[in-house]
């Protein structure tokens, strides 16, 4: 009760005692039946500071179901002395069996507040004289007496049962383990009515008695006497131990699990063999923890052969209650002394429905991968299945192969379990012609029992990738690089085949040297002999071939044709350049492949530039794609087609350059934490670092393939373009990271990203679309039927295509440009198109610009801007504002002035402007003397530090969504704006040196290093740190192709 201050008659709350009972009390309670006619008296002791006029209310069974009250007035004549007070009979009997509290207040005569006193606690009836032994104690959480590991891992509740003599007063004692150990848990209740009691046990009291005995018991004390309960004896997880006798089974459970419509007529218990095992042993068999809520049954070992179970019935009635539940069973035998000898304990899960078990294995796969050259063509692919808990002869076991499209599904016949099968892995075998069907695509394999006509098992699935994995590309010995000198191959040019193209004694192969432009072939074939296996295959081209193809490319093929009648398998192209002299090695390009098929590639930098290694001064540089033949002479070279293999050439020296090798998502402006990374290696991989949810966590079948070509996103995941045409996707489905059901391409020349969807280009010139339906993922049915389309570009929610006749189509949502104006239909002269985050800009051939889309964004054309006719090529585009280059070399903005569209003068009448390259709200102009001028945001780049601004070296410039990073000729790197996505190198400037390209996501840069490998900085969790993959990007990234990338891309269609 809380505190009163004292009463000016100079009595406290603290000196009003409690009342005290007229009546016998014994052992603290009050039996009814023993009261007068006149019920219960109560005697409230005289107060300090009792006064005439002071009212005194007296209550039994205070605040109880059972209340009842009686007062009293202080009088001249009770002043001062004890007041008796009175409740009848009845009102006292009603509350038989329980405790009640007993208290009064005084209300003082001079109003100055109540004053309540201390309480006096009875049972009322009669407390009974406790028993020697008191009943065990139980655990909720317990299954008869197993409690498992991961219940007590959270804390258990032990239940004291209410006991015949249970009075108040009563101090029950709860014992956890054994008293003066280490681990012994102890709690104390007092008892206030008699009813059962729980004890909260927590995990760490239990810890200690993980896979043994625990015992739980209780004492009751009451005054001088104490009394102990009878130990219940827990089994916490896996007890094990000697003497234990061996572990009973059940005949109709399987893994564990005990399917209830397997148990209609009950189950079957076997007990047995177990060790010392004789005829007529008394056994005990106890399932769910025994009577009373379990089961328990004694029978007699049999007479005649022990080597064999026997029988004991579970009654079907004892089984369902289960459902759901794990319950246990074990067995004890009698030993000659009366104890009995337990058993290790079975858990049997009870459910209903076919039990889970493990995957079926293919021995022929690896790393989720079936490489078809690895089937006999005879026998087919084998399929194992593992052996399951519980196997019965007679248990029917089918098998499922299921591939992407049903052409080479297979089910297996129906195989009834023999005798010898029992415990042992089952094997089937999948025709080779079904394997063959399936290539390509993913395969899913799984198996299920049936016993009886019930389904028992199903087995998980196992999901393989059916491939015939691309042989290594052969190399010549004598190479550097990517070129061959026949100087250097006197004796012949020796043409190496990886042991990983899997050749076998018998199998022929034919090798082709084929040149380029009337160069001449040369074909040899060989067969492989046994000494032969398992190394590399060789292979000599006379010096002659190479010498009729100098100054020409030649591609090296190779086929084999299998001596096991599997179909030929064609290994790819390594490219070379036949040279006449030793290269120089003085030809140095900087500069970064756009990546045109990611969102938001409008802000990326195109440019490259030729330069002296060792004097930095600018060349004069030849420049052509590998699948081109004329040659474009310029000391910079605008890239338009990135994903092509780039030849350059110049000082007794040519290099090519790898496709684009980094594609990258990330939400439209800066959101920390949203941002991933990918790397295309050369041997046709990919690898990806940054946020996993974003896709820079790559799923297995994506970390599988080995002929990557090219890599597009949106802002939430990625897709990936494969040399065969096919192409996939993960990431974010919502936002394009999964290709809908019947949706497959094949033929894919193409990949761009809006926002959150994807449109792949076709071969055949049609374009399909997937992702957010309302930006851009769903196409119209006139754009579906389209088989002329070029190009596409792609705002935040909206595609645009350009048509082989000149003309343009769009899709998507309206407000991000995806309704191509009626009116420009007649232009049959588009060359380029581009998007900001909601419009779209297409220059013409007579170097004029329409626009569309968000007008505030770029979607509305100044009228100062469109009757101009000398924009030479359209450039870096941010969130919602465009450029563009005059063919005097000057910029021009439009769109939002918030975003970088209004153009300082100063800026405005340079004559000298390379590119434009843009963050989300900044634009940055890279001029021809090396200068960098910007606008627009000043928090998102806008600004050029003074020092920065005073270089007169940059080569090329790239952006995140807030900073700019820019490389000079020296091959060291320059960054500004906001610090967080970019603009502090303070970490790694050291390690930005001999960079030749500069590539970004949102949040973060990455730098391509001259001699293979990046440097990373930005938003750590976003790519910007890049520890995880470095090894493997310092070995397979590399700016410069290899014989074998450009093999890859040998005979794609040209775009």
């Amino acid at each position: 009760m809380a505190e009163l201050d004292a009463f000016p008659g100079g009595f406290s709350m603290g000196a009003l005692t409690a009342p005290r009972s007229g009546d016998t009390v014994v052992d603290g309670a009050l039996d009814p039946d023993k009261l007068g006619a006149r019920g219960a008296s109560f005697i409230v002791p005289a107060y300090v500071g009792m006064k005439d006029g002071d009212h005194i209310l007296l209550r039994f069974d205070s605040g109880g179901p059972h209340e009842a009250t009686a007062d009293a007035d202080v009088s001249t004549n009770t002043m001062g002395k004890p007041t008796t007070l009175r409740i009848s009979k009845a009102l006292v009997a009603a509350a038989l069996g329980t405790t009640v509290t007993v208290d009064y207040t005084v209300e003082p005569e001079d109003e100055s507040g109540p004053v309540d006193s201390a309480p006096l606690r009875l049972f009322i009836g009669v407390k009974a004289v406790p028993v020697d032994k008191l009943a065990a104690p139980s655990v909720d959480e317990a299954m008869g007496d197993y409690l498992a590991p991961e219940s007590a891992a959270l804390g258990v509740h032990v239940r004291v049962p209410r006991y015949d003599s249970m009075a108040p007063g009563d101090v029950v004692s709860l014992s956890v383990g054994r008293p003066g150990e280490a681990n012994h848990h102890t709690d104390t209740i007092e008892v206030h009515t008699a009813e059962a009691l729980t004890f909260a046990v927590p995990p760490e009291a239990l810890t200690p008695f993980v896979n043994l005995w625990m015992p739980v018991s209780y004492s009751v004390v009451r005054g001088a006497q104490k009394f102990s309960s009878d130990v219940f004896q827990v089994q916490v997880g896996d007890v094990s131990g000697e003497g234990l006798l061996e572990t009973p089974a059940v005949a109709q459970a399987v893994q564990g699990v005990l399917n209830v419509d397997l148990t209609s007529g009950g189950a079957t218990a076997l007990i047995g063999p177990y060790t010392g095992i004789r005829s007529g042993d008394q056994v005990r068999v106890v399932w769910a923890g025994g009577p009373p809520s379990g089961f328990a049954a004694l029978a007699q070992a049999p007479a005649g052969d022990l080597s064999v179970p026997f029988d004991v019935s579970i009654p079907a009635a004892q089984i369902t209650p289960y459902l759901d539940k794990t319950v246990t069973l074990y067995y004890e035998k009698q030993m000659p002394d009366g104890t009995w000898l337990r058993s290790k304990l079975l858990k049997l899960l009870v459910k209903r429905g076919p039990v889970t078990c493990e995957s079926p294995s293919v021995p022929a796969s690896s790393g989720g991968r079936l490489d078809v050259r690895d089937v006999d063509p005879v026998a087919g692919v084998e399929v194992i299945m593992p052996p399951y808990q519980g196997m019965q002869e007679g248990d029917v076991i089918r098998m499922t192969w299921d591939n992407e499209d049903n052409t080479g599904d297979y089910t297996s016949e129906p195989y009834g379990l023999k005798p010898t099968d029992v415990g042992q892995p089952v094997s089937f075998h999948v025709p080779f012609a079904l394997v063959m069907r399936d290539t390509e695509q993913a395969v899913t394999i799984a198996y299920e029992v049936v016993r009886e006509g019930t389904t028992i098992v199903q087995s998980k699935s196992q999901t393989l990738l059916v491939r015939q994995v691309r042989s290594p590309s052969a190399m010549i010995d004598e190479a550097v690089g990517d070129t061959i000198n026949p100087e250097d191959c006197a004796g012949g040019a020796h043409v190496h085949i990886p042991i990983s193209a899997k050749l076998r004694g018998g199998d022929k192969v034919v090798v082709t040297l084929q040149g380029q432009g009337g160069g001449g072939e040369y074909n040899s074939t060989a067969t492989v002999s046994p000494e032969q296996v398992g190394s590399e295959f060789e292979i000599v081209v006379p010096e002659a071939a190479l010498v009729a193809n100098v100054d020409r490319t030649v591609a090296l093929r190779y086929t084999i044709e299998r001596q096991n009648g599997a179909p030929p398998e064609d290994g790819p192209a390594a490219v070379y350049d036949v040279v006449s002299a030793p290269l120089s090695g003085l030809l140095r390009v900087m500069g970064a492949r756009a990546n045109s098929g990611q969102y938001r590639a409008s802000s990326v930098p195109e440019h490259l530039s030729a330069w002296h290694r060792d004097t930095q001064a600018s060349v004069q540089a030849e420049w052509r794609y590998e699948d081109e033949s004329t040659w474009r002479k310029g000391a910079s070279f605008r890239d338009t087609r990135p994903w092509v293999p780039l030849k350059v050439r110049a000082l007794d020296d040519s290099v090519t350059l790898s496709p684009v090798n980094i594609a990258s998502d990330g939400l439209g402006r800066i959101v920390p934490g949203y941002a991933s990374i990918i790397a295309t290696c050369r041997d046709g991989g990919v690898v990806g670092w940054g946020q996993p949810q974003y896709g820079g966590d790559l799923p297995p079948r994506i970390r599988s393939y080995d002929d990557v070509v090219e890599v597009g996103a949106t802002s939430y995941a990625l897709a990936l373009r494969r040399a065969n045409g096919r192409i996939d996707m993960w990431g974010l489905e919502a936002g394009g990271g999964k290709l809908p059901s019947g949706l497959s391409v094949i033929d894919a020349v193409r990949l761009t990203g809006s926002a959150s969807s994807f449109a792949v280009l076709r071969a055949d010139g049609s374009v399909r679309a997937w992702g957010n339906p309302t930006a851009g993922g769903s196409l119209p049915a006139a754009i579906a039927s389209l088989t002329d389309l070029r190009a596409l570009a792609s705002t935040e929610g909206a595609f645009a295509g350009l048509r082989a006749d000149g003309s343009m189509v769009a899709w998507g949502a309206q407000a991000n440009g995806g309704g191509f104006p009626v009116a420009y239909n007649v232009y049959k002269d588009f060359v380029e198109v581009r998007g900001n985050s909601s419009a779209f800009v297409a220059l013409r051939a007579n170097k004029s610009l329409v626009t569309w889309g968000n007008g505030a964004d770029g979607g509305t054309l100044p009228a100062i801007l469109a009757v101009r006719t000398d924009i030479a090529f359209l450039s870096g585009a941010s969130a919602r504002a465009f450029s563009a280059i005059t063919t005097g070399k000057q910029v021009v903005a439009w769109g939002s002035i918030t975003h970088g569209a209004t153009v300082p003068t100063a800026i405005a009448s340079l004559k000298n402007i390379e590119e434009v390259v843009t963050t989300w709200g900044a634009m940055c102009a890279r001029c021809s003397t090396g200068q960098v001028v910007a606008w627009g945001n000043t928090g998102e780049g806008g600004t050029v530090p003074a020092d920065v601004a005073a270089l007169r070296d940059i080569v090329h410039v790239c952006g995140t969504s807030g900073a700019f990073a820019a490389l000079r000729r020296d091959g060291t790197v320059v960054v500004w704006g906001n610090q967080q996505v970019g603009g502090d190198i303070s970490a790694v400037k050291s390690q930005l040196v001999d960079i030749c390209a500069l590539y970004a996501n949102t949040e973060a840069f990455v730098a391509i290093k001259a001699g293979g490998g990046v440097v990373t900085w930005g938003v750590p969790v976003s790519g910007g740190d890049s520890a995880s993959v470095r090894d493997r990007l310092d070995a397979g990234l590399h700016y410069k192709a290899s014989a074998e990338v450009r093999g890859r891309l040998w005979a794609l269609t040209p775009v």
